[in-house]
């Protein structure tokens, strides 16, 4: 429906928006209610569940349940109703490698490669700070770009519980703030809420996000949909991961020799010129290194 948003009539844009304002639950109501809801009418209703390839607005409604229903779907739930496993005659490890392929070559269809070179621009963007939040199963992706983005520019942070509770944390959000958030399906509540008070703040939001889209799509200023399904009751990380890894790269090809210059100031804080082999010398050792280095 986003998609197809510059090629409606402005009498079908009102409905889209109305859809997409309150999502599912205007989807659910009758024609009626939406052409009150959206001040339009039921014909206009009809085109645009047609264009988006729908047989009649009962038609739109099953779809509609059918997406709500897979965005509820748990590890469990998957397990007992669709079992998933490789089939391929490789092995599991080859079935599941090129099921991972497949992920990867859908989440490249999902993605607006122009969108995600401007979330790119946005954090190598210096005067803005740069907060990531994840949650149950998303936080080590967020840990992951944090730890890296951190070595390539100042100003990054993790949102995370501990002594001040992540609710408070949103008080801090001003128009300085971009705000990297990872949520996929059962969307967590904390993590939409927190969203929606930065958001008021003046935060702009870069969401990373499973196709079903996560509510907090309707608020964030960049979505990066990736693909989640294989062969497992578990959705894959490996898309997003995959995103993540992009992001990192694409933000130390735009800091360029600042970012060299970053990466050296972190490592001489890190003290890496104490540590030989992975291992830290005693002071006896160090002054023998001398003598042998005089």
């Amino acid at each position: 429906m986003r998609a197809l948003l510059p090629q409606l009539t402005p009498a079908e844009k009102r409905v889209a928006r109305a859809l997409l304002a309150a999502y599912p639950i205007a989807a659910l109501g009758t024609i009626a209610e939406l052409t009150i809801r959206a001040d339009a009418s039921a014909p206009t209703v009809l085109r645009l569940t047609a264009k988006l390839g729908c047989d009649g607005y009962s038609h739109f409604q099953r779809q509609v349940r059918e997406e709500v229903q897979e965005k509820m779907q748990s590890p469990l739930s998957l397990m007992d109703s669709a079992p998933r496993t490789p089939t391929a005659k490789r092995g599991f490890f080859g079935a599941f490698v090129e099921d991972v392929t497949t992920v990867l070559q859908r989440t490249q269809r999902l993605l607006d490669n122009g969108v995600l070179e401007e979330a790119i621009a946005t954090l190598a963007d210096s005067t803005k700070r740069i907060y990531v939040l994840g949650g149950r199963s998303t936080h080590i992706l967020a840990k992951h770009l944090v730890f890296h983005l951190h070595q390539l520019r100042p100003g990054v942070q993790e949102i995370a519980g501990g002594s001040v509770p992540i609710y408070h944390q949103s008080t801090d959000m001003n128009r300085a703030a971009v705000i990297v958030v990872f949520d996929f399906r059962r969307y967590e509540r904390q993590t939409i809420d927190f969203c929606q008070q930065a958001v008021k703040r003046g935060a702009r939001i870069i969401l990373v996000t499973d196709p079903f889209l996560s509510p907090i799509a309707e608020i964030a200023h960049w979505v990066l949909p990736v693909e989640v399904e294989v062969p497992s009751p578990f959705d894959s990380a490996m898309a997003a991961m995959a995103v993540v890894e992009v992001m990192m790269a694409g933000t130390l090809a735009q800091l360029g020799p600042a970012a060299r210059t970053r990466m050296a100031r972190v490592e001489e804080g890190a003290g890496f010129d104490k540590v030989i082999g992975g291992v830290e010398l005693s002071d006896r050792q160090k002054s023998s290194e001398r003598r042998k280095s005089r």
